[in-house]
């Protein structure tokens, strides 16, 4: 498995960055975040899971 370093595209172009802390991207382009910015990550993607209204109701209740 080759190590990919993390990427971000600019209006310059492509750039080569790296994590400051330890959260990284896998291979598979998931992310892990590290244990200052997993609750605030967290938080922030479930908002946004909201805002897009990226969920479709399978079950409910009441």
């Amino acid at each position: 498995m080759t190590k990919h370093k993390y990427r971000k595209l600019t209006v310059e172009g492509e750039i080569a960055t790296r994590w400051i802390c330890g959260c990284f991207e896998t291979a598979d382009g998931f992310f892990k975040f590290c244990k200052s910015h997993s609750e605030p990550m967290k938080k922030t993607i479930e908002a946004q899971i909201d805002e897009l209204d990226m969920t479709l109701v399978v079950d409910e209740k009441g």
